[in-house]
């Protein structure tokens, strides 16, 4: 595996986390874009966590 393949799985993870954190805050009742919070290091942690599954399954 190339690493601009790691690179494109990277992100591919990270906008899932971050489409998937959007989703349970609005479900939470945020509206307003001021209402949405992301805790970055918590993102890039899953992120990195996930990415490192990923690439040992494979």
């Amino acid at each position: 595996m190339t690493a601009e393949e790691i690179v494109l799985i990277q992100n591919q993870v990270y906008t899932q986390i971050l489409l998937e954190e959007f989703k349970r805050q609005r479900k939470a009742g945020a509206i307003e874009p001021a209402d949405f919070l992301i805790d970055k290091y918590e993102i890039d942690k899953l992120t990195a966590d996930r990415l490192k599954q990923m690439l040992t399954e494979h």
